[in-house]
């Protein structure tokens, strides 16, 4: 049986939610642990240990000059899902971060975004086993046309908060 971190406990404790309750509760208390994702006003839609969907709306805060999502945001929406599908398997004695992101551009963006990030029960089970590693965690960041905008690769590292005190 996996192990269950804080926030997965957080996110299991809102099963008896309606669904729209629980992604704006979701919404809003990843919101507060990351203030970025609740200024981008990034709605959380599915919070799984094994997946994360997230979305964000085409707001004009999160435009570029020509009216479409901004690179920026499409890159900020697929970090938040890996980040978060990460964050939801490690022990609470560890930390989560960003080691590198490649994104490739392959098309102007029509509308809303949604990003869905997925982890294998392999990936899954060594995060929660181990105390440092690091992996690719793999997303799909589509438009409200079905198709994706973007290519992403991102690779998440997590070590144990000890361990970063003493780098500092």
């Amino acid at each position: 049986m996996a192990q269950r971190n804080r926030l997965s406990k957080l996110v299991q404790s809102t099963t008896k939610f309606p669904h729209g309750i629980r992604t704006t509760l979701w919404s809003k208390a990843f919101g507060r642990i990351v203030p970025m994702v609740g200024t981008a006003k990034i709605r959380y839609e599915a919070v799984s240990a094994s997946s994360v969907t997230v979305r964000l709306a085409n707001h004009k805060a999160m435009q570029n000059h020509i009216g479409q999502v901004h690179a920026c945001a499409m890159a900020l929406i697929a970090e938040t899902a890996t980040g978060f599908v990460t964050a939801m398997n490690v022990p609470d004695s560890s930390i989560v971060l960003i080691k590198s992101l490649k994104l490739d551009f392959k098309r102007p963006t029509k509308g809303a975004i949604k990003a869905i990030a997925t982890l294998t029960p392999e990936q899954q089970q060594m995060m929660q086993n181990t105390e440092k590693g690091e992996t690719l965690v793999a997303v799909t960041v589509t438009d409200e046309s079905g198709e994706a905008p973007i290519q992403c690769e991102m690779l998440w590292a997590w070590l144990s908060k000890a361990q970063l005190k003493t780098r500092t």
